[in-house]
């Protein structure tokens, strides 16, 4: 099975794993890569613009849901200490009452915009939520940011 199945086999059936998430990125910023006429490994994963390109648009249209270890390290991430003082009262109220998390784009950072990050929105009980990236420090971002409020 190609690397385009397998994504496709996963966000079909509604649930995306960390490994589908790492191997997503690692495409994207391939296809970034040879976009921009810049050399690519060996071993990037032989999918097509055209392919990634309908992945990118069944995740906008199905919001898959976050599971397994890719689910546990976002929720641990959303209750650390660390970044608290981050929530406001109703975001703190959704990490709190959590439910689920949905995969719901990659956004562009860089200096030129070439490096692809998963943006996710939790869900809280009651169906409240909010979206969010998560830059770790080791890649210059500050962890977890909230891109959008869907209260």
């Amino acid at each position: 099975m190609s690397p385009y199945q397998k994504h496709l086999a996963a966000i079909e059936s509604g649930r995306v794993t960390r490994t589908n998430i790492i191997g997503l990125r690692k495409a994207l910023n391939m296809d970034a890569r040879r976009s921009a006429g810049w050399s690519i490994g060996v071993t990037a994963a032989k999918i097509t613009s055209e392919e990634l390109e309908h992945l990118l648009h069944l995740i906008a249209t199905t919001h898959v849901i976050a599971h397994g270890d890719l689910h546990e390290a976002g929720l641990k991430v959303l209750r650390n200490k660390r970044h608290a003082k981050k929530w406001d009262a109703t975001q703190a109220a959704i990490i709190e009452k959590f439910d689920h998390f949905r995969l719901v784009r990659f956004d562009w950072i860089g200096a030129r915009g070439e490096h692809c990050v998963p943006v996710y929105r939790a869900y809280g009980a009651g169906l409240q939520s909010f979206t969010f990236r998560n830059i770790p420090w080791q890649s210059g971002g500050k962890g977890p940011e909230i891109q959008g409020r869907d209260f």
